[in-house]
């Protein structure tokens, strides 16, 4: 697990509470969060970072920052659509669906970051950093077998979840 996604994990309630107060909503600020968690995983900074933490919030106040501009467009669009109140848009999305699928994924996280650290790291080594189990062992010092056992963990975990959505 990278240093930046350990601060990531530690500093998560605190950045959620950040971000609440940037986007004015709570379920907002969870979205945020995880897409400040998928850019730390795939962050590469060209310099060495001082700041880890710092470095962390300023990720998530430019995703906040990014959330608004989206928001505005969105507000824009929604305006136009209503001076088209007669039309039918049958690709419009499905209020309902989308919530349902923000739950899920929020669900999913939750699940993610409640499992034991180490299951968390191997997940990530895996399915971000894109290394193959064998990879992951020599890096970790583990079995492959034991790779194995915390991927299917984390993902009969996950399962669940979906298997309820």
């Amino acid at each position: 697990m990278t240093a930046l996604t350990r601060i990531y994990l530690d500093h998560y309630r605190e950045l959620v509470d950040f971000l609440s107060r940037r986007t004015g909503c709570r379920h907002a600020a969870q979205d945020c969060a995880q897409d400040c968690w998928f850019k730390l995983c795939k962050a590469r900074p060209a310099e060495p970072v001082d700041n880890l933490r710092g470095y962390v919030f300023r990720v998530a106040a430019n995703i906040a920052v990014d959330w608004h501009r989206q928001r505005g467009r969105e507000d824009e669009l929604l305006a136009d659509y209503g001076q088209l109140a007669g039309v039918a848009d049958a690709s419009a999305p499905d209020t309902a669906h989308l919530a349902a699928l923000r739950q899920t994924i929020r669900r999913l996280e939750a699940i993610i970051l409640a499992q034991p650290p180490r299951t968390v790291e191997v997940f990530l080594r895996h399915k971000v950093d894109g290394l193959s189990h064998a990879q992951v062992a020599a890096e970790l010092g583990i079995s492959v077998s034991a790779v194995e056992k915390h991927m299917i963990r984390l993902l009969l975990a996950c399962q669940a979840v979906l298997d309820e959505a």
